[in-house]
């Protein structure tokens, strides 16, 4: 039987992490965990890997997933699309693609992919809570997982996917809700959409497909700002952002969209200038837009300019906001977007 064939890219994080040679291996020591394991070497230390797929793995960085860029997504994007292109058209034999990195960052590498990427080929994202120096590392796991999915034809149909303790999440719902747990990746206002049992993908749901975006060449990297608002707020840093030169701004409200008065008066002198995106702190559950009419609540923001988020989180409403913007995508195509 032929396998099919799976490219894995490594960006690193804790799945590649050691100790240094020499140190000691407690993890109270003084000198932490450090990038150290390879591609090659991770893939190696999975048993019975090679048996699941034909794995073409490649060590594209070694690096904490903070460090990584746009551009770093980008460029995977355009890797993926044109190997998957190749595999339709000109008899390539991609059948899946695998991206391994640090779970700091993990769920906005997915959802960028996600957004960029309309493929048939299935895209699995996936990294480790524990690096190889704890005990039960979840590392190997995880990652005959996620090539396990991406191998398996129906995954494609779910948008990118990220596969972390025998759970498949939708890149469109996914958050890391916790700093330690192995269960760390939860999709709040759905829960997983499939699993893995007894070595075997089961897909539950397929979601609705979320924006798919193309984005001007050349086009500048706008700045988006990200801002939450909290007890007390006398909107400091919304003035700060005011005056600066951002081209668009995300506010994570509290509730169902509600901000204080001190935020008013900056607000209606930015939605004139830049799109102002008006998300929840809460991480689940949609930005109302008919309930409350108080100075501040939703009904009131969203006259004075301010667009809803709809179900999209503060994360993944400032990477969505940031492509449209780098789509072209004019301030009435913003609104639909985050209405659809």
């Amino acid at each position: 039987m032929t396998l099919p064939t799976v490219r894995l890219f490594l960006l690193g994080g804790t799945i590649t992490m050691k100790k240094a040679p020499g140190e000691n291996t407690s993890l109270s020591s003084s000198s932490g965990v450090v990038p150290a394991v390879n591609a090659d070497d991770l893939c190696r230390a999975v048993p019975g890997l090679d048996q699941v797929a034909r794995l073409v793995a490649r060590t594209d960085h070694m690096m904490a997933s903070g460090n990584l860029t746009f551009q770093h997504a980008f460029d995977l994007a355009a890797e993926i699309r044109q190997a998957a292109r190749t595999s339709d058209t000109d008899g390539g034999d991609t059948d899946g693609f695998v991206i391994v990195q640090g779970t700091d960052t993990l769920e906005e590498m997915a959802f960028i992919l996600d957004c960029l990427l309309d493929i048939r080929q299935p895209v699995v994202v996936t990294g480790a809570m524990r690096s190889p120096a704890q005990l039960s590392a979840d590392g190997p796991a995880n990652i005959m997982a996620a090539v396990t999915c991406a191998a398996s034809k129906a995954i494609g149909k779910a948008g990118v996917v990220v596969v972390m303790n025998d759970e498949i999440h939708s890149a469109a719902f996914v958050t890391k809700a916790h700093t330690a747990s192995i269960g760390a990746f939860q999709s709040p206002n759905t829960g997983p959409i499939g699993r893995l049992v007894e070595g075997q993908p089961h897909l539950y749901v397929v979601p609705v497909q979320g924006p798919r975006l193309a984005l001007l060449a050349g086009a500048d990297m706008p700045k988006v700002a990200l801002i939450k608002a909290a007890f007390g707020d006398d909107g400091f840093l919304l003035n700060m952002v005011e005056k600066s030169d951002c081209q668009g701004l995300v506010i994570e409200a509290f509730g169902a969209g509600h901000l204080p008065e001190s935020y008013l008066a900056a607000l209606d002198n930015m939605t004139d200038k830049i799109p102002v995106i008006l998300s929840s702190r809460t991480g689940a559950g949609h930005i109302f837009q008919y309930t409350y009419g108080y100075k501040g609540a939703e009904m009131d923001l969203i006259k004075r300019g301010l667009i809803p988020s709809g179900l999209y989180n503060g994360l993944q409403s400032r990477l969505l906001l940031t492509l449209l913007l780098m789509s072209g995508a004019s301030h009435d195509d913003i609104k639909k977007t985050f209405a659809a």
